[in-house]
């Protein structure tokens, strides 16, 4: 019980802090809820194992935030909407194949959207904004190489998903 008093007077003590502390990380950062997911993060914790419960408070609360700020970038870079934002230059002489067209961008876009959200970023990254593995993993926070591997897989995933797409119609 004591432990979760130590907790209860470090939240009263530490809680308006750490909050200050998280809204450092901008507006992409919820402090309230990261504050209250390390307070609980810090309750499973053996009190025992650590020196300093303020200090192990704002590392978890620094991880969090860092974590959150990352994926909301990631969100932000790759948003798969409007499929007319793929900035593809389709030229079509005739109204028909402007409708064939439009179904070859829908079915793309759709195709897109269902790989994971790391292959779809780093497909996108590498296919329509020609970025290099090199920039694209220190986005994502991983090694070229991983990148690269996102790139193929969804390349091949995509392709696979839009042949089957094609092909139902086609029936």
């Amino acid at each position: 019980m004591s432990a979760l008093r130590d907790l209860e007077l470090l939240f009263a003590t530490e809680g308006p802090r750490l909050r200050r502390f998280l809204r450092r990380f901008g507006p992409k950062v919820s402090a309230e809820d990261i504050a209250q997911d390390s307070f609980t993060r810090l309750l499973s914790v053996d009190p025992d194992t650590i020196q300093s419960r303020r200090a192990y408070l704002f590392r978890i609360a620094r991880n969090l935030a860092i974590n959150e700020k990352k994926r909301a970038e990631l969100l932000d870079i790759a948003p798969v909407g409007d499929p007319s934002m793929l900035n593809c230059a389709i030229e079509a002489p005739d109204p028909e194949q402007q409708v064939m067209a439009g179904d070859l961008l829908a079915r793309l876009y759709e195709a897109l959207h269902e790989l994971p959200e790391r292959q779809r970023v780093a497909l996108i990254l590498f296919k329509l904004e020609g970025r290099s593995y090199k920039e694209i993993g220190k986005r994502l926070g991983v090694s070229p190489r991983s990148v690269e591997r996102y790139v193929a897989d969804g390349l091949a995933q995509c392709n696979a998903r839009f042949r089957a797409k094609m092909a139902e119609d086609d029936r």
